[in-house]
């Protein structure tokens, strides 16, 4: 009973993390424009809210020890670790979540490795994925991509119209994504994107920390 207790307890406080989140910036190696541990200190020290290591080709062994860093890291601030896709991994280096995506392996199995007191999210396209992800207990959802992005080329923009059918139906938090930027990022947040998942735009910028402190005062001037 007190380790359901703990684990309940523990859930609330990650989940109360999440609701707060705006700056989401995924960090990947191949893209970034520096180092990939400068890169996250910097995101950190912009004030980004969550950060997620998305490392789809980099093997096992390689990515276990660069996420071990990442957590070492992320624990000496408040900002939430996101493992994507790996969720062994994600176990095994205490994330504070995962995040998969509509082909990697599914909600249900994921939520047996990592267990129910950390954060799950589900990259979402339409809104049925979006219903689905919800009712088998997603924490929250991606939303996208809005734009078109050079990072999932493969997948179709979904445009703002699936955003707002989100903020109309969903309940769960959800973090719009898609080659957001500065020009686009008022068409987001007045349709209802407050949290917003950025790769590009900061980690192949030239100024990282300024890019993410240029973010993080747009996104706070317009919620304030």
């Amino acid at each position: 009973m007190n380790q359901q207790r703990e684990t309940k307890i523990m859930k609330q406080n990650s989940l109360k993390s999440f609701s707060v989140v705006r700056l989401y910036v995924i960090i990947s190696s191949g893209l970034a424009k520096k180092p990939i541990l400068e890169t996250l200190q910097e995101v950190i020290q912009g004030g980004a809210d969550a950060v997620q290591l998305r490392e789809k080709t980099m093997p096992d062994r390689e990515f276990l020890a660069l996420a071990k860093k990442f957590r070492m890291i992320t624990s000496q601030s408040k900002i939430l670790f996101i493992v994507n896709d790996r969720a062994e991994i994600a176990k095994k280096v205490g994330a504070d979540g995962l995040h998969i995506g509509q082909s990697d392996l599914n909600i249900h199995h994921a939520r047996k490795i990592i267990g129910y007191d950390r954060i799950l999210g589900v990259s979402t396209h339409t809104i049925v994925q979006a219903r689905k992800a919800q009712q088998e207990g997603a924490d929250y959802i991606s939303v996208g991509p809005i734009f078109p992005t050079i990072t999932k080329d493969y997948e179709p923009p979904v445009g703002i119209d699936y955003l707002k059918e989100v903020k109309r139906e969903i309940t769960i938090p959800f973090v719009t994504i898609g080659a957001i930027n500065h020009e686009n990022l008022n068409d987001i947040l007045l349709a209802g994107g407050l949290c917003v998942a950025i790769c590009s735009a900061i980690i192949c910028s030239d100024n990282i920390l300024q890019t993410t402190q240029s973010f993080k005062s747009q996104l706070i001037t317009h919620t304030a």
